[in-house]
């Protein structure tokens, strides 16, 4: 919930950043605006701009400092989550309606967590091949291949959830087809190591979450 303009700004004058500042604001009011529980959304923005601050002066920039950073902000939301219904002792109380919900909520999470969420993963997992790619040698649109990803994901979503597993060959034909070219091996070699990484996480996670639920 925060614009590129405000990413760039944080790291650029870290923790002197006025938009980091805009951005645990937003996190707070968003968070009362759900909980209506003050000290839980003061918590929550709190402990949001102790890991804002780690991350923007952490130099490690890979994966694992990735789930990491995640990581961190899920443990915060479940001891939030935990306070608001009172600890472990009331699971039995939580109405049915709660659990029929669970199904939409666990298919919701999943698409939004394999849209920009695992694209960050896969780009941070493939960058090292990314940079031996020389970019100059050919113009793409602006930010094309991020979206290309991302509405790939959701549909082997869609399929995998609608138990259609047979489109998804299809669409790994297509792409390969669409983006070989002899000429530049090494880019084409990034795209396909890419496309197969997105679609093995996002056929995993498809079928991980229709266990779940």
């Amino acid at each position: 919930m925060q614009p590129s303009s405000w990413v760039k700004d944080k790291e650029e004058k870290k923790i002197k950043s006025i938009k980091l500042l805009f951005h645990i604001l937003l996190t707070f009011f968003v968070v009362w605006l759900f909980s209506r529980n003050f000290l839980i959304s003061l918590f929550i923005g709190v402990t949001h701009y102790g890991i804002d601050i780690w991350k923007i002066y952490n130099k490690d920039k890979t994966v694992k400092s990735f789930i990491l950073d995640q990581l961190f902000h899920f443990i915060i939301l479940i001891i939030s989550w935990l306070y608001i219904i009172n600890g472990f002792k009331q699971f039995s109380n939580l109405s049915v309606s709660i659990f029929a919900a669970f199904k939409i909520w666990a298919i919701f999470i999943t698409y939004i967590f394999c849209t920009i969420p695992l694209g960050i993963l896969i780009g941070l997992a493939t960058k090292r091949w990314r940079e031996e790619v020389n970019t100059s040698k050919e113009e793409s649109l602006n930010d094309a291949g991020k979206w290309i990803g991302v509405f790939e994901r959701i549909l082997i979503l869609t399929f995998i959830i609608n138990n259609q597993y047979e489109p998804i060959g299809f669409l790994i034909a297509a792409k390969a087809l669409l983006r070989f070219k002899e000429s530049d091996l090494k880019r084409t070699e990034y795209v396909l190591i890419g496309t197969l990484f997105s679609f093995t996480l996002t056929i995993s996670i498809g079928i991980l979450v229709k266990m779940i639920i």
